[in-house]
């Protein structure tokens, strides 16, 4: 014979203690735990509240049409050329004027510059090596927003009279960058004092770039070289998207911390009232029990 359920009932049991008893001093610290130990956990075990945090752009990169070129032949006579006209006037008897081609890309039609193409072409035609100091300006715009004048430094040695050198443009970091905060800290002229020739010695430009906290530098991917009666050396530069640290504002940081505190809460809440079913139902702590029956 099947049996059906005409009526149900419930019962509900509640566990009473005086203010001043260790079964409610055990309640508040129950509590207590569920709230406060997710915290420490959270903050002990790193990266809790975040300092520091990563976002990709692709910066807008233009050649400022100013570099130093430095040449060495095989009798060991050095030849240079810069676009500062005062320079060129300063160092006249080792000075070799090339012609220079610049070409950018925007293969994706985005605006930005994806690739930049510089090619000098010397009259000289047994250089042996070859240093040379590329001037840009470099901008963030999307989250943080940065201007600066930087150098890429590219030291090659010459096998052949043709050389290609590829590469790509990377942001080197020391700090995190303060967001919708405009940087132009480093936005001023690579060459000091344009009168001195000191200004324009390139061991000396790249010593104080290397003081930056925000610099570029060329990862070469490789070289090619070939023969050729004249001199001539192309960059082939690649603009990736770069990796940009930043520091995350108070409700951006609160956001990953409130993720990660919520998920300990909810181990923490499982694990204490497993602990206050069992002591509480084994009246391990003294106290009132009241059963009370629910009508269903």
């Amino acid at each position: 014979m099947t049996l059906t359920t005409v009526y149900k009932q419930t019962s509900e049991t509640k566990y009473r203690s005086p203010t001043c008893s260790v079964a409610m001093f055990f309640h508040v610290l129950s509590i207590a735990t569920i709230i406060v130990v997710p915290a420490i956990v959270g903050f002990y075990t790193r990266n809790f509240w975040v300092s520091d945090m990563t976002y990709h752009e692709q910066p807008g990169v233009e050649f400022k049409y100013k570099l130093i070129a430095q040449l060495h032949n095989t009798q060991s006579e050095s030849k240079v050329w810069s676009t500062w006209s005062y320079y060129n006037t300063l160092v006249q008897d080792v000075l070799s004027v090339p012609s220079i081609s610049v070409d950018d890309q925007d293969t994706n039609r985005d605006g930005l510059t994806d690739q930049l193409n510089i090619t000098l072409q010397f009259a000289e035609s047994d250089i042996t090596s070859c240093q040379t100091l590329l001037v840009f300006q470099y901008k963030l715009s999307e989250l943080c927003d940065l201007v600066m004048e930087t150098p890429l430094f590219v030291q090659s040695t010459v096998t052949d009279q043709r050389v290609v050198v590829f590469g790509d443009l990377s942001l080197q970091q020391r700090q995190t960058l303060q967001p919708h905060n405009p940087n132009t800290v480093y936005n001023s002229s690579l060459v000091g004092d344009p009168a001195l020739l000191q200004s324009y010695d390139i061991p000396d430009i790249l010593s104080r770039v290397a003081g930056r906290t925000l610099s570029t530098k060329l990862v070469e991917l490789y070289t090619v070289s070939s023969a050729a009666e004249q001199f001539t050396i192309s960059y082939v530069i690649n603009i990736p998207t770069q990796s940009v640290r930043y520091e995350p504002g108070f409700w951006e940081a609160m956001k990953y911390a409130w993720i990660q505190y919520i998920t300990l809460l909810v181990i923490a809440r499982y694990v204490v009232c497993a602990v206050r079913a069992f002591v509480f139902q084994n009246m391990i702590l003294t106290t009132l029990r009241q059963d009370k029956l629910k009508s269903l």
